[in-house]
Parts: structure tokens; sequence; C-alpha cells
């Protein structure tokens, strides 16, 4: 089976570089580039098994992406475990996303595309 990735993440390097690792390892992943067309393919057809977020986005941050999930009616989409991947490093920034509904936060510079691979395994349905 192949799991269904939201890539949330507008710098076009970073977003290139996470597809293909994850398009390698078997995911079929979809791409948000703003905050705003992530809350559209959040809410639209399509289903995700895990949305990996930055926080820093165009139109819409991670904070507020999440905030919309977590106020959310819609129970399927507040199972989808999010895993917010930012270079805001800060704790309080970290608490935030996680007291948001963030399953998880990476801190892209510090964590390697093999690294994001095994965390985002640890969290998709068995």
């Amino acid at each position: 089976m192949a799991y269904n990735i939201l890539l949330c993440e507008d710098e076009e390097f970073v977003a290139r570089s996470y597809k293909r690792k994850l398009e390698l390892e078997g995911f079929v992943v979809h791409q948000a580039r703003n905050g705003q067309e992530a809350i559209d393919m959040i809410f639209g057809p399509q289903k995700f098994d895990l949305i990996l977020m930055d926080l820093m986005m165009p139109l819409k941050t991670g904070f507020e992406v999440l905030t919309e999930v977590i106020d959310s009616s819609n129970e399927e989409v507040k199972k989808v475990p999010i895993i917010v991947a930012s270079n805001l490093g800060q704790i309080a920034d970290i608490e935030e996303a996680k007291k948001l509904g963030a399953v998880d936060f990476v801190v892209k510079s510090n964590i390697s595309l093999k690294e994001l691979v095994l965390k985002i395994r640890q969290y998709l349905p068995q």
C-alpha cells in the first residue's frame, strides 16, 4: 500500500529534495506551496496518511493551518498525524506546534532525509 503524504513546503529546493526522497521510499507525495493551499488540500477530497508541514509559509503559517485543523469538526482530518518540519527550533515554537496538535517537530537543518523517513514511518498506520 502506498501512503499519501501531504508536503506543505514553500521553499522549492527543500520541497524537491523531500519529495524525491519520499517518492524513492514508495510514498505518494502531494505538495502545497503555501498555507492556504495546504488548507484547501487537507479539507479537499484527497485523503492523506500524514502531513509534513513547514511553519513559515506564505498566505497562512503552519501555526494557522494547525489551528484550522484542530478547530475543525472534521474528525477524519483531525486524525491525520502532522509532523512539523521547520527551521524555527525555539522551545516556544515546538511547544506551540505540539499544543496545536502536531505529533512531532523536526528542525530541518538538524535532520537527514533518512532520519526524516524513519520519523514519518513511525506515525503511519500499520
